[in-house]
């Protein structure tokens, strides 16, 4: 068993880790989330100030949670971490949050597939100790290991060639152009009845923490935007389509495949080896049409679930 030490603190970028974060674990994308109230577990090597081991947890009273306003937020450890560690850890982060009088702790995974080993180990544990599903979505990813075409099945290929014999143009939008992205997308979704989960400012206000971190690109016929998105990169390994829609007057040329052919492009250019979709629900329920759209492109369903623990006194 290792020898380490467990943690609680103030988020701060102190010390190594020995994984690699993801982008909504960054102490600066927090205070996006919400400005204060954050600790932050972390297990830590005393030799070579290695963090084997992390999680950031927003507590608001009784309540606590680990994703304010963002995908997920949970457990990241090491692959040097053993078991037995991991599961103690866990038990010292629920002994930390029972003496600030939480009762009741969220945790939002990300989807199984950013890192299926992991992400079984961790989840088993958390049956172990006492939590519960309260929330199940489809997500879906797709590995960028084989050509982006070879996913596809016979009615996607049809509508990528009729594309591409259309003269449609697909280009990087700079980011001080992403306005005009946003409301593309966001004059599409509200044609549909839908609305975006951020405004324009708390977008802005995201892409100047992370200015790398985020990717616009749009698909044009002539000089007209037909298609959009807004991509995020979350890790080395993922790049994750945030958001993405076209005018439904191009519903016949489906340019969302168009689009995820050339960001497919991207993540083999890059060596980014996940394309997430993202999730395949509204309002808690399964979309069933959306979901058998992304699998059309050779996305797999990738469970992302939520869980609570109840914290006993």
């Amino acid at each position: 068993m290792e020898d380490l030490i467990f943690i609680e603190a103030e988020p701060a970028d102190i010390g190594s880790f020995d994984f690699e974060p993801s982008l909504f674990h960054y102490p600066q994308h927090l205070k996006l989330q919400q400005e204060a109230g954050w600790k932050w577990y972390h297990a830590l090597h005393p030799k070579n100030k290695r963090i084997l081991a992390s999680i950031y947890i927003h507590i608001d009273g009784i309540t606590a949670s680990t994703a304010r306003r963002s995908p997920f937020g949970t457990v990241e450890y090491s692959s040097h971490i053993v078991p037995e560690t991991l599961f103690r850890f866990m038990l010292f982060v629920e002994d930390c949050l029972r003496r600030e009088g939480v009762r009741s702790l969220v945790i939002k995974t990300p989807p199984i597939h950013y890192a299926a080993g992991k992400a079984s180990l961790l989840q088993t544990f958390m049956f172990n100790q006492g939590y519960r599903v309260i929330n199940a979505e489809a997500g879906a990813v797709r590995f960028t290991n084989e050509p982006f075409v070879n996913g596809l099945n016979r009615l996607e290929r049809r509508k990528l060639k009729k594309s591409e014999q259309a003269g449609l143009a697909f280009r990087f939008i700079a980011a001080d152009q992403f306005d005009k992205v946003y409301s593309f997308i966001h004059n599409c979704r509200q044609q549909k009845g839908f609305h975006l989960s951020m405004s324009r400012n708390e977008l802005e206000a995201a892409i100047t923490q992370f200015p790398s971190r985020f990717l616009f690109s749009a698909v044009f016929c002539k000089d007209e935007m037909i298609c959009a998105s807004v991509a995020v990169r979350v890790s080395s390994d993922v790049l994750y389509l945030f958001y993405a829609d076209h005018a439904r007057t191009y519903n016949h040329l489906s340019p969302v495949v168009y689009l995820a052919q050339y960001l497919f492009e991207y993540c083999t250019d890059q060596g980014i080896s996940i394309l997430d979709f993202g999730t395949s629900a509204t309002d808690g329920r399964p979309n069933f049409g959306l979901l058998l759209f992304k699998m059309r492109m050779g996305a797999i369903p990738s469970s992302k679930l939520t869980f609570e623990k109840t914290i006993d006194p």
